[in-house]
């Protein structure tokens, strides 16, 4: 009876670390609503008032502006990351520059960590991670509606052909293709 009992309190702690980390991830979210690159994110620690978080990649190839066309390479992608110190008052600015081919499958993790505010209000707005949704939100102090933070990964995405490198798009956002690492 004990050794079953055993068993019962280790596969309990199976399952409870495994939806542990299950519950580290946002949903898939596309970058840019009408191309088929999806990111979501998984956060991977708290510390005081900072959640530390990676990007996860991948393309929806059912989803919208999936390219098939034989001239379309696949996606290019721009990715500018602001991090704000609440404690030291200073900011911190990356630029990611990805090239994805419509080829590409399964998921890719940028392997840097960054990280936003846990908590802060600020001009009527009191921003928060939701630590159910792993994402960063946003709630209106005058109304309490409740949305996601609408500046978080603000981000290009162009379809990349090859006749044609890519669209002026992401070119006048931001995006160096000298930069860009080709996700294989």
């Amino acid at each position: 009876m004990k050794t079953i009992k055993t068993l019962f309190l280790f596969v309990g702690m199976l399952v409870s670390s495994t939806m542990s980390a299950q519950n580290n991830f946002s949903e898939w979210l596309y970058l840019r609503g009408d191309k088929p690159v999806q990111f979501r994110l998984e956060k991977t620690k708290v510390e005081g008032n900072k959640v530390f978080y990676k990007i996860h990649l991948r393309l929806n190839k059912e989803g919208a502006g999936f390219c098939t066309h034989e001239l379309c390479y696949g996606y290019v992608i721009y990715l500018p990351i602001y991090e704000y110190d609440t404690d030291t008052k200073k900011g911190k600015a990356t630029d990611l520059h990805f090239k994805i081919p419509k080829e590409f499958t399964g998921e890719y993790t940028i392997p840097s960590e960054f990280y936003t505010v846990n908590k802060s209000e600020s001009n009527g707005f009191n921003s928060y991670w939701d630590h159910d949704k792993n994402y960063p939100m946003q709630k209106i102090i005058a109304t309490g509606e409740i949305r996601k933070q609408p500046e978080f990964l603000l981000s290009c995405v162009d379809t990349k052909r090859i006749n044609k490198p890519y669209n002026d798009y992401c070119n006048f956002k931001g995006f160096k293709e000298s930069e860009a690492i080709e996700i294989k």
